[in-house]
C-alpha cells in the first residue's frame, strides 16, 4: 500500500469515526414533554392559592388571639373600663379598625394605610363612638412617644458619610423649601384667615414638613432601576430629615413659647440654642451607644435597642416637660444616626439590622392609632366651607411654590430627576399627624375651652387634615406611577457629578425605611 492509498484510508477511519460521535451525540439527547414536567425534573409545580396565603392567614389568627387576651387580661384587671361599653375599649376598637381598614386600603389601592385610619377617626368622632378631646392627657402622653418612633426610625438608615459628602445638595433641597413655605403659610393664613402671626408660623412649622416615609417604597423600588451615580433612597431619606428636624425643632420652639410662661431673656436663649442642643445631646448618647453595651455582651443586641429607645423617650419627656420643646425629636434624630453609624461599623446594617426591625414593628403598632386618634379631633359642620375653599387655595399656592423652589434646589439634576424630587415632595404626611391636635390638647388642659385660641387651634387642625388627605395620595401615586419614566433613562444623573457613588454602605438594599 502506497502513501496514498494509506491517506485514504485514514480520512475513511476518521470520517466513520465522526459518523459514530455523532450517531451517539444525536441519541443520547433526551426529548423532554412539557406536560409531563414535575417537580422532580427541577420544575416546581405552581402553589396554589391556600398555601401562598396559609403564613398570612396564620400571622392574622396570631394577632387575633393575643389581641383578644391583652383584651381579657385588662377586662378582668381593670374592671368595666375595659369592657365593651368602656371608655378605654372605645379607644382600643377604634385603633384596630383603623388598622384593618388601612390593610384593606393599601392591598386594594397601593395607596398609604395611613388615609384609612385618619377617616376612620374623623368618622367614629362624628358617629360619637370616641372623642380625643375629652383625653387631652391621653392624647398629650401618646403625642410624646409617637415623635420618639417615627423619627427614630427614619434617622436609622441615614448614611452619615453619604450626608458629609452630600452636604450642600441636601441641606439646600431639606432647608429651602421648607423655610419659604413657612413664611408663606404665615403670610396667607393672616390676611385671608386673620390668624395672628404667631399662629401662622405655628401652623406653617407643621404644614412644611415633607412625609418621607410615605414615598420611600416606591424610591427604593424605583431607585434600585435607576442609572447614574444618585443613591436616592439616601438623598430622599436625608434631605428629607433635615426637612423633619427644622419642622420638629421650630414647632417645639414656638410652641414652648405660646404656652409656657417664663422671662423673655430664657426665650431668646431657648430660641437660639433649642436645636443646637438636640443636635449636641443625640450626637453625644449616640456616641455612648459605640461603648454601651459592649459588642461582645451576650444581650447586646436587646440592650442595645432598649439604649437608643429608652433613651430617646425619656429625652423627648424631660425637654417637653422644662419647656425646650422640640430640643427632645431633634436629639431623637442625631442619636440614632449617630449610633447606627458605630453599629455598621460593628457589622449591623444600616436600616437592616435588629433595631430597626424593632422600630418599624413599632411604627406599625403607633401608625393606625395616631391617625386614628388625630382624625376624631377634626369636626366637620357647615360653617367650616369658607375656611375649607380658602385652606385649599393657600395648599394650591404653598405647594407650587415650595415645588419650584425644590428643583431649583436640585440644580446638579435633570429635568426629569427633578421632577421625581418634586412628586416626592409632595405629601405632607406624618409630622402634620402627630403635631396638629397639640394646641388644641394644650388649650384643653388650661382652661381655655371658650379662648380665641382654641378657635385659632380648630383652624390649624382643619388646615392640616385637608393638607393630609389631598396631598397623600398624589403624592404617592404620582411618584410610584411616574418614576420608572422618570429614572428610568441612560443620560447622567448628575451634570456636575457632584454625588458620591453608590458604594456607599447605605446602598438602597440597606437604606430601607
Amino acid at each position: 500500500m502506497n502513501e496514498d492509498d494509506r491517506l485514504l484510508v485514514r480520512i475513511a477511519c476518521v470520517g466513520g469515526a465522526g459518523d459514530t460521535i455523532m450517531s451517539l451525540s444525536a441519541q443520547s439527547t433526551p426529548v423532554i414533554n412539557i406536560d409531563k414536567l414535575t417537580k422532580e425534573d427541577g420544575f416546581p409545580k405552581k402553589k396554589s392559592w391556600i398555601s401562598s396565603k396559609t403564613p398570612t392567614i396564620f400571622h392574622y389568627i396570631t394577632l387575633i388571639i393575643l389581641g383578644a387576651l391583652t383584651w381579657g387580661y385588662l377586662w378582668y384587671t381593670w374592671g368595666d373600663s375595659w369592657g365593651v361599653k368602656g371608655q378605654w375599649f372605645r379607644l382600643a376598637i377604634v385603633a384596630i379598625i383603623a388598622w384593618v381598614s388601612g390593610l384593606i386600603l393599601q392591598e386594594t389601592t397601593t395607596l398609604p394605610p395611613a388615609l384609612a385610619a385618619l377617616l376612620t377617626g374623623i368618622l367614629a368622632r362624628h358617629l360619637g363612638f370616641v372623642d380625643m378631646r375629652a383625653f387631652p392627657h391621653v392624647d398629650t402622653f401618646l403625642r410624646r412617644i409617637y415623635p420618639v418612633i417615627i423619627l427614630g426610625k427614619g434617622s436609622l438608615a441615614w448614611d452619615v458619610s453619604f450626608m458629609k459628602q452630600n452636604w450642600k445638595q441636601i441641606l439646600a433641597l431639606g432647608a429651602l423649601p421648607w423655610s419659604t413655605e413657612v413664611v408663606l403659610v404665615a403670610v396667607c393664613t393672616h390676611f385671608l384667615l386673620d390668624l395672628p402671626w404667631i399662629w401662622g408660623f405655628l401652623l406653617g412649622s407643621i404644614y412644611a414638613s415633607v412625609s418621607c416615609p410615605v414615598v420611600m417604597p416606591p424610591v427604593l423600588k424605583h431607585g434600585k432601576n435607576a442609572g447614574g451615580k444618585v443613591n436616592w433612597p439616601q438623598f430622599i431619606c436625608t434631605a428629607g430629615g433635615i426637612d423633619t428636624a427644622l419642622s420638629v425643632g421650630t414647632f417645639g420652639l414656638i410652641f414652648s413659647y405660646m404656652f409656657y410662661e417664663t422671662h423673655e431673656g430664657y426665650r431668646l436663649v431657648k430660641a437660639i440654642l433649642a436645636l443646637p442642643v438636640g443636635v449636641a445631646l443625640g450626637v453625644a448618647f449616640g456616641s455612648l451607644a459605640k461603648y454601651v453595651p459592649n459588642s461582645k455582651d451576650t444581650y447586646v443586641t436587646e440592650l442595645r435597642v432598649l439604649f437608643v429607645l429608652a433613651g430617646g423617650l425619656f429625652g423627648n419627656v424631660f425637654t417637653a416637660s422644662i419647656g425646650w420643646g422640640g430640643t427632645g425629636g431633634v436629639a431623637v434624630l442625631a442619636c440614632n444616626a449617630t449610633a447606627a453609624t458605630h453599629w455598621s461599623k460593628k457589622g449591623w446594617k444600616l436600616n437592616q439590622n435588629p433595631a430597626a426591625t424593632v422600630y418599624r414593628v413599632l411604627w406599625s403598632a403607633c401608625e393606625p392609632a395616631l391617625f386614628a386618634y388625630t382624625g376624631t379631633f377634626f369636626v366637620v359642620h357647615s360653617s367650616i366651607s369658607d375656611t375649607m375653599l380658602i385652606g385649599l387655595g393657600i395648599l394650591l399656592i404653598c405647594l407650587t411654590v415650595r415645588l419650584t423652589v425644590a428643583s431649583l434646589a436640585c440644580w446638579n439634576l435633570t429635568l426629569k430627576q427633578k421632577i421625581f424630587v418634586c412628586c416626592a415632595w409632595t405629601p405632607k404626611t406624618i409630622v402634620e399627624a402627630v403635631l396638629c391636635p397639640t394646641a388644641i390638647s394644650a388649650v384643653l388642659m388650661s382652661g381655655g375651652h371658650e379662648s380665641p385660641d382654641l378657635v385659632y387651634a380648630e383652624e390649624l387642625m382643619r388646615l392640616i387634615v385637608q393638607a393630609i388627605l389631598v396631598t397623600t395620595p398624589i403624592g404617592f401615586l404620582l411618584t410610584n406611577n411616574l418614576g420608572p419614566m422618570l429614572l428610568n433613562n441612560n443620560q447622567s444623573d448628575c451634570e456636575n457629578n457632584t454625588f458620591t457613588p453608590r458604594k456607599s454602605s447605605a446602598s438602597p438594599e440597606n437604606s430601607r425605611l
